[in-house]
């Protein structure tokens, strides 16, 4: 199998199996009884939860474990201060966590503004500044974008909010950055920071949300008072003891000069298949393990299926079809209305190597070619 899906989702490192069968079988024990045993495992949580915050130069601020990156993106939106007559500023591409967050407190009377990005994904600094004023209670702005890989500036989008709008609460939805940019959350300046840990090879059901030292979150699940009391629940030992061991050595094992080149070499070939399709991803200015691309007249999803047949495995973008829920991102890129439907995206891990890539690349010509004679002889 060629899979081309890692920002999707990745596969978990085996070697976690064994963290989970050893606390969940072995040191199972509740964190918050009074027991020795108990308390034993609590400390080994606690340093478990230091050594991830240090991996993402985090030391200083603390480390709320959820469920995953959606819940994190849901408790930064719904948790963080608001005042009267606030306005709320996400991008135009966030994730469908941020954004239908968002749109919530939108229906609770809240003002709600969209920041243009450019044709790659990456917000429009200028039109951004234009529209920091005092009001402004929150932004939401994606570290990195799911569907193009692109990086926004984080320190000086914080730089530009400490500015013009000094009460304004900054969250970033790092799912998509986390093990593949060098971060260190101290100097990016944001208050609050998304991650899953299934995007870096660990388990699903593990997320974190970073929080800013001197600030206040509301909490969203109420109960015994676990993690500081904002998000109260049983811990879930495996996944925080294992987060530190997938993060750790994925970021050892990133290789962005190898990744960018398989990726380059993947554009080169895509538009010598057809010099039409629309590359979403600036190769310079973005992650290295992300490509995203747009085919005029074609259905994604169709051409994703006989990739599958075939073994491959590969992502389309969030407009799988051309309906008016599904086109929010195509229209964002500003891409015209026969390219939403075939909006697509490679995403590889570290381990992808040049003759898997020249593999992938053979299989979707056969399969490409395939569809566009089918389609002729519909017409």
């Amino acid at each position: 199998m060629i899979y081309l899906d890692n920002s999707a989702t990745t596969e978990m490192y085996s070697e976690i199996l064994e963290i989970i069968r050893k606390y969940s079988c072995i040191k199972f024990h509740n964190p918050s009884s009074l027991h020795a045993k108990s308390a034993s495992i609590k400390q080994e949580m606690k340093m478990a939860k230091e050594k991830t915050l240090q991996l993402l130069g985090g030391t200083g601020g603390t480390l709320i474990m959820t469920a995953s990156g959606t819940e994190s993106d849901n408790m930064s939106i719904f948790g963080c201060r608001k005042f009267k007559g606030g306005k709320i500023l996400i991008s135009s591409v966030e994730h469908s966590a941020v954004y239908f967050a968002a749109k919530k407190l939108q229906s609770l009377g809240y003002e709600l503004e969209l920041i243009p990005c450019d044709k790659f994904g990456k917000i429009d600094m200028h039109q951004f500044k234009s529209m920091l004023t005092k009001d402004v209670m929150l932004v939401s702005i994606m570290h990195v974008c799911n569907e193009t890989g692109a990086i926004n500036d984080l320190a000086s989008i914080s730089k530009l909010i400490k500015e013009h709008s000094n009460r304004a609460v900054f969250h970033s939805d790092g799912v998509q950055a986390v093990a593949k940019l060098p971060i260190n959350l101290g100097k990016l300046g944001v208050d609050l920071y998304s991650i899953s840990a299934h995007k870096f090879h660990g388990m699903k059901g593990s997320g974190a949300l970073y929080i800013r030292s001197g600030l206040n979150l509301s909490p969203m699940i109420f109960g015994g008072g676990q993690e500081g009391g904002i998000r109260s629940a049983t811990e879930n030992l495996s996944a925080i003891m294992s987060m530190p061991y997938a993060l750790e050595r994925s970021i050892n094992e990133l290789n962005i000069q190898s990744n960018k080149s398989i990726i380059n070499y993947i554009r080169e070939q895509l538009l010598s298949i057809n010099p039409d399709i629309i590359i979403n991803t600036e190769i310079t200015d973005s992650v290295s393990h992300i490509l995203s691309f747009s085919i005029p007249d074609t259905k994604g999803e169709i051409l994703l299926h006989m990739l599958e047949d075939d073994g491959v495995i590969i992502g389309t973008g969030s407009a799988c079809s051309a309906s008016a829920s599904s086109s929010r991102i195509p229209i964002s890129l500003g891409l015209e209305r026969s390219y939403y439907s075939g909006m697509m995206r490679i995403s590889i891990n570290n381990d992808f190597s040049q003759m898997q890539a020249e593999e992938f690349i053979n299989l979707f010509k056969k399969n490409y070619y395939q569809l566009v004679v089918n389609m002729s002889k519909k017409i």
